[in-house]
């Protein structure tokens, strides 16, 4: 059983908690494999651990996808919707191998002139880093729901719902269905409210035509793109597989965390 281990060396400075979790897992049988630039480390591999917070469990992500590679997350930061090991429990790694495999939808998303890209949280259209509104197009399937004037738009799978779309008054959503949600930041409208929709269903988002000002896409808070166009989201073929313990889940973190 081959664990390839993602640490972030800013959450774990000495490699404490990534030497016990080597050290249980060995004790139980695996092979542990670091992560050193090479994503093809994670082909054939029983799990990929990242250790650190959340922002460690995305990039992991993003590298195991392709091979379908199980990750599980160790929290090591401030807020870990998307972890489920702690410090202080590192010991139920023990029980690795009768770990469930769970599902989690992503974001195909399609940029003008770029590759597809995929979210594993949220897709975010904004002005970047300058505070100002901007008017946003949304439509669904085709049909145009709304032109949103505010602070942007998230539109996020339902494990991103706990992030950045709650934050901006999304509902928090059981990250196992594979819907998506389309939550506007700071509307200047009382259609400020999220919609949640079906698997199916293809979004389009666009700057309005009295659109003066440069629209930017964030994906999973990696670096804003220009949007020069029409950009497309859905949710992709491809889904991400998470380890979980079976006595634990979602709602467990929720608690947690008191949202």
């Amino acid at each position: 059983m081959k664990i390839v281990f993602f640490t972030n060396a800013d959450k774990d400075p000495l490699f404490s908690a990534t030497r016990e979790a080597m050290d249980i897992l060995r004790d139980s049988g695996a092979q542990c494999l670091a992560y050193e630039n090479d994503a093809g480390v994670f082909e054939g591999a029983y799990a990929a651990l990242s250790l650190g917070g959340d922002g460690t469990f995305l990039r992991c992500a993003k590298l195991t996808l392709p091979y379908q590679t199980p990750i599980l997350g160790v929290h090591l930061g401030h807020t870990g919707f998307l972890s489920r090991i702690h410090p202080e429990n590192l010991s139920r790694l023990r029980g690795i191998a009768g770990f469930r495999t769970v599902p989690r939808s992503v974001l195909e998303v399609r940029l003008p002139g770029k590759d597809a890209e995929y979210a594993i949280n949220d897709a975010v259209f904004s002005r970047g880093g300058i505070a100002q509104t901007v008017s946003l197009d949304i439509a669904v399937d085709g049909l145009t729901i709304g032109s949103f004037m505010g602070d942007g738009v998230i539109i996020s799978t339902a494990a991103g719902s706990t992030g950045y779309s709650f934050s901006a008054g999304g509902p928090v959503t059981d990250p196992e269905l594979p819907v998506m949600l389309v939550t506007p930041v700071c509307a200047h409208a009382s259609r400020g409210h999220s919609f949640v929709l079906s698997p199916g269903r293809i979004v389009t988002v666009t700057p309005s035509h009295t659109e003066r000002r440069n629209v930017y896409c964030s994906i999973d808070g990696d670096d804003p793109a220009l949007l020069e166009g029409p950009a497309v989201v859905r949710i992709s073929e491809q889904v991400l597989r998470c380890l979980e313990p079976p006595d634990m889940d979602f709602f467990d973190t929720v608690r947690i965390h008191r949202l």
